[in-house]
């Protein structure tokens, strides 16, 4: 199983596998993406973190299913150019945007996985009191 089967299935079925295949405590707390994370660390699978913003992009398209119903509504009207012509634009420059925060996830991707992995600083001890 790889992170997009985990990703792919509900969170009551992620955390009944948690239950069955993995050993980990607190699953019934965890977030959907922490969860998978969990998962991926207990079994050995690579996990990514995306940097892409997920909510941000579906909020633009929200945005943008709207303009459109707000589109469809002037037609049904009374078709005025200037606002048509408005709401296109908004349309457009929003699409834009979504292509340029999936491009900038694309490329932050890509730098990580080229960027070699820098060990771990080794975890300090405190002086024992006496």
């Amino acid at each position: 199983m790889d992170v997009k089967e985990l990703q792919r299935l509900t969170l009551p079925k992620l955390r009944d596998f948690a239950k069955q295949e993995t050993d980990l405590k607190g699953v019934i707390g965890m977030e959907k993406e922490e969860l998978i994370k969990a998962i991926a660390h207990a079994k050995g699978i690579a996990y990514e973190v995306s940097a892409k913003d997920r909510s941000a992009i579906h909020a633009i398209k929200q945005d943008i299913r709207g303009l459109k119903k707000q589109k469809a509504e002037i037609l049904a009207a009374t078709p005025d150019r200037k606002k048509l012509k408005r709401i296109h634009r908004k349309i457009k420059l929003l699409k834009r945007l979504t292509r340029d925060l999936a491009h900038e996830t694309k490329t932050a991707a890509a730098a990580k996985a080229a960027q070699p992995a820098q060990p771990a600083a080794p975890a300090q001890t405190p002086p024992a009191a006496g």
